[in-house]
């Protein structure tokens, strides 16, 4: 078979195309990094589907001969659903390329003794392994960027809600007319700091429970705390005469 695009073999032993290549071989006019970045909006995920590489590249300039450049490792698989994306003759061609050296490769791995095939596939559960603990950690990283969807950003705005008015005493009572609003820009001023947000909104997903946990634990400070009594306690006062 003709070589149409180099493919190497990882550390993984995965084959894997240069993006770059690639992108030459398709005849794309938008310059790489752009492409690159609107290829990844497809879904295709970091450190599973491919890898950065920095590479160095000569230049004309004698002063600075050499330069860094970004480049991906893909794997076969993401080469071909980009091939396949492009929709012209020259997608066709790699596609079906790599189609045909998986098929070659396949059957050079094949395995021919019942050893052999129980050899493979052990390795086939440490590699489906390896990819959901990559799956996995993925995810938890995501959950560590993003803050609070709108259902859990709710949930913790009741449970705030629930909390002051039972400090105060009610939302009708004269403690929650007077220093509700100082209550709730105590708590959230808290929590904040608690957990290095701007806004409770911005709390990590992954750390939603712990958020709950100290909202159950958290009490106005010891002066708030006074004057809400001091404040209900007059009103009982008032009631009384």
């Amino acid at each position: 078979m003709n070589q149409l695009i180099t493919i190497t073999q990882n550390e993984n032993n995965d084959q894997v195309v240069s993006g770059r290549e690639l992108h030459e071989f398709l005849g794309v006019k938008t310059p790489y990094t752009q492409w690159f970045k609107d290829m990844c909006k497809y879904g295709f995920i970091e450190n599973i589907d491919f890898v950065l590489v920095s590479e160095k590249s000569e230049t004309n300039n004698p002063r600075n001969p050499f330069t860094t450049i970004i480049n991906h490792a893909l794997k076969l698989d993401m080469a071909k659903e980009i091939s396949m994306i492009q929709r012209n003759e020259k997608g066709k061609n790699a596609r079906q390329y790599f189609i045909e050296v998986e098929k070659e490769l396949k059957q050079q791995l094949l395995p021919q003794t019942p050893e052999q095939q129980i050899a493979l596939l052990a390795q086939g559960n440490v590699n489906l392994n390896k990819k959901v603990e990559q799956i996995e950690n993925s995810v938890l990283d995501l959950t560590d960027r993003f803050g609070l969807p709108s259902n859990k950003a709710k949930v913790l705005q009741k449970k705030v809600a629930s909390k002051v008015y039972m400090f105060t005493g009610g939302k009708y009572s004269n403690a929650h007319k007077k220093l509700g609003a100082k209550v709730f820009r105590e708590f959230y001023k808290d929590l904040n700091n608690r957990f290095d947000v701007v806004k409770y909104s911005d709390i990590p997903l992954s750390r939603y429970d712990e958020a709950t946990e100290y909202l159950d634990m958290w009490q106005p400070s010891f002066n708030t705390t006074l004057e809400i009594r001091g404040l209900n306690s007059q009103t009982s006062f008032d009631f009384e005469a």
